[in-house]
């Protein structure tokens, strides 16, 4: 028995769009749910503002630019303790710095 594809072009052109927008809807709340699921099942991610507020709490200030680099990792530029330029790298669940680069002069 030979097996023939089943093809849209006999079907209204409204069925075709609402059963494309119902996929679509589909797809779309799946991946939310995924989402969602990732981030409070290993302990919920800092948002800039807690990470901007965590950095300042280790004694950096003037802070610049804060960029996520990962689920796990953000990147933040800012001045440490001396007013050198610092590029920091912050735990996105603890707010931890875990590593520092000095990539400027002191004020």
């Amino acid at each position: 028995m030979r097996h023939t594809p089943v093809s849209t072009r006999f079907l209204p052109k409204t069925l075709q769009a609402a059963t494309l927008a119902s996929l679509i809807a589909l797809g779309a709340g799946t991946a939310l749910a995924q989402t969602a699921a990732t981030t409070t099942s290993g302990g919920a991610n800092m948002n800039f503002g807690q990470i901007a507020e965590a950095v300042q709490k280790q004694g950096f200030t003037e802070i610049r630019e804060i960029e996520r680099k990962s689920d796990k990792l953000f990147e933040v530029e800012a001045r440490d303790a001396s007013g050198a330029k610092v590029e920091l790298y912050v735990d996105a669940r603890s707010g931890e710095v875990l590593k520092t680069e000095v990539k400027g002069k002191r004020k």
